[in-house]
């Protein structure tokens, strides 16, 4: 073959080679892209904490940084390189009690470190978890070991006294919780340093665990659980949000109020609540809660189950 003939050759060879790429293009997995774009980041997790008979877990639900909380979801391959990358063992995250965080704590071990830590039967995409060792009262977990900004605020014991009087007297009877039934319940608090206002927020969750009977009317039910959070105003602390449940646990998990956290580096703290947190059901809610005004207002929510897909 002539050198004129080869080039010819070669000519069409290579056009040919471009036709059949245009008609069959290189398939870009294109969720692995932007799985493996955020992995670069080295983004800060926040996880929340689940526990079991077979132990406590922590689960990723989102990441934190200047654009606020955005929900964590990731094809298979992404979460299996987020488990080695920053959820195995030798890695550390920091605990939170309410709005304080306490010590690192070590990773026990990662979702794929050897055998499955746990799986949910018949799902493709499971979120994964990781083993770990946290005090109780503790829900929520950031990745790494520098704890998100905390300013504490500290409240009198009497005027802390007066705001749960003014609770009870006023705010729960007009929710539906006379005062007469206020003995029913237990009751819980906890301040926390928001910097919502100049003092600090209080949350406080009242509980009565009895159900509602079958045969009762909901609307003339009084409410199984109360939760008012307060901040403090012109003229003292008032509710600036408020959760009733009728129903008790028979229709919905009740809330667990989860923490504050500044998640979005404002320099102010965001409340986290949460209902049920039995992994092996696989339901992990999460709700997120910004200041704005005089009022504390939804922004971030993570409403799916364990099993992504």
């Amino acid at each position: 073959m002539g050198p004129a003939i080869a080039l010819v050759a070669a000519t069409t060879l290579s056009s040919c080679d471009r036709v059949q790429s245009a008609l069959n293009p290189p398939v870009v997995d294109l969720g692995w892209q932007a799985d493996s774009t955020l992995l670069a980041a080295n983004p800060t997790l926040l996880l929340r904490v689940v526990r079991d008979d077979k132990g406590v877990r922590a689960v990723p639900i989102g990441t934190v940084g200047a654009r606020g909380l955005r929900p964590l979801g990731m094809t298979p391959r992404g979460w299996r390189a987020l488990d080695v990358r920053l959820l195995h063992s030798g890695n550390s995250v920091v605990p939170y009690r309410g709005s304080d965080p306490l010590a690192p704590v070590p990773i026990a071990r990662g979702m794929w470190e050897g055998a499955p830590l746990d799986t949910l039967p018949g799902c493709r995409v499971p979120v994964p978890a990781i083993a770990i060792d946290v005090p109780d009262g503790v829900h929520l977990l950031t990745s790494g070991s520098t704890p998100l900004r905390s300013t504490s605020r500290a409240i009198a014991r009497g005027e802390l006294q007066d705001v749960l009087t003014v609770v009870n007297t006023l705010v729960a009877p007009a929710a539906g919780v006379a005062l007469s039934q206020m003995a029913r319940y237990t009751r819980s608090v906890s301040v926390v340093a928001t910097n919502a206002t100049a003092r600090p927020t209080i949350v406080v969750t009242y509980e009565d665990p009895t159900e509602l009977p079958d045969s009762a009317t909901r609307i003339a039910e009084r409410p199984r659980q109360l939760i008012v959070v307060l901040d403090k105003g012109v003229y003292g602390y008032k509710p600036s949000l408020t959760f009733t449940d009728v129903s008790a646990s028979r229709v919905a998990p009740r809330r667990r109020f989860l923490g504050a956290l500044d998640t979005d580096h404002d320099g102010k703290a965001e409340l986290y609540f949460g209902l049920g947190e039995r992994i092996a059901q696989g339901a992990l809610v999460t709700y997120g809660y910004q200041y704005e005004g005089d009022a504390w207002l939804e922004r971030f929510s993570y409403e799916r189950t364990r099993c992504q897909g």
